[in-house]
């Protein structure tokens, strides 16, 4: 087992930081739907000649409304689920459950992914700096985390298969969905994507190639083989999972009431979140009675 003195010290070096993430991440998320002022909808002609309507209101005024919606579903989901999930999780924590560290875990991974995104993605405003001292502990905090020492925890054939290939498709899937989009314009040489809608380059698609899909592959490859790698990284990662799936449910929900369309994520994201809730608690359960055991 994990030496018990390593473990609580570095939950309880890592409290103040992840408190002060929460507080960051509420203000954050709140903000958008507190600060409304501006002149309301507007049209923008792109760098590629095109005319984006922008919303036009808050934080988010000078974004296309479309991706502007979909930050305010993102919002909404961290106020109400991310957050909450990170204070009851460093609690359980801190009285040495080893489910709640692996939640915080991938729960802080969730922060650190959607605020790197904001940081690319949205245009400058007043909530910049917040987004980048969430990126700022957020990425600390995960380091210490992932750094910990876990116990090895068997999981029966069959969920250590369902977990690992969970990852791997999902993983594959979203690959594959973005490369669908950014491989045709290449090859017919109209180069850029209908899917850019109104920004200058494809910042989610990008980030998800480059850095947030292949760690899926990864935790799924050494799951499935039983490597001590894996029973750190897919049961973190099954839970960053369900909640940025939730997020992008949110997302989905909301474009589809305001009337624009979803496409394949229409069904493609349920399916990811569904199977990845359950991919969290299979990976979960084999630490869902362990913990560090009491110093002497």
């Amino acid at each position: 087992m994990p030496d018990v003195t390593d473990h609580t010290q570095a939950i309880i070096r890592c409290t103040p930081a992840v408190i002060l993430l929460a507080i960051i991440a509420a203000v954050a998320s709140l903000a958008p739907f507190l600060l409304t002022s501006g002149c309301g909808p507007s049209t923008h002609v792109s760098v590629l000649g095109e005319e984006i309507a922008l919303h036009g209101c808050g934080p988010y005024r000078h974004m296309p409304a479309d991706i502007a919606i979909q930050g305010l579903a993102q919002d909404l989901v961290t106020l109400a689920v991310a957050v909450p999930l990170l204070l009851m999780a460093l609690v359980a924590a801190r009285r040495q459950s080893l489910v709640a560290r692996l939640v915080l875990t991938g729960t802080v991974a969730y922060m650190m992914v959607q605020y790197i995104l904001y940081m690319a993605m949205a245009t400058y405003n007043e909530l910049f700096l917040l987004w980048v001292a969430a990126v700022l502990i957020s990425s600390q905090v995960l380091v210490r985390l992932m750094l910990l020492p876990l116990p090895y925890a068997s999981s029966s054939q069959a969920a250590r298969q369902y977990v690992g290939g969970f990852l791997i498709i999902a993983g594959t899937l979203i690959a594959a969905l973005w490369l669908s989009v950014l491989v045709p314009p290449l090859l017919d040489g109209s180069l850029y994507p209908a899917a850019l809608d109104g920004l200058t380059t494809m910042v989610v698609q990008g980030f998800d190639l480059a850095l947030f899909i292949p760690p899926a592959l990864f935790a799924g490859y050494w799951y499935l083989r039983g490597d001590s790698r894996g029973t750190v990284l897919a049961p973190v990662y099954a839970v960053f999972l369900s909640v940025q799936m939730l997020a992008l449910m949110a997302k989905v929900i909301w474009m589809t009431v305001a009337g624009a369309g979803a496409g394949p994520a229409l069904v493609l994201i349920p399916l990811l979140l569904a199977g990845a809730l359950l991919a969290a608690t299979l990976a979960l359960r084999p630490y869902l009675r362990s913990s560090i055991p009491s110093a002497a």
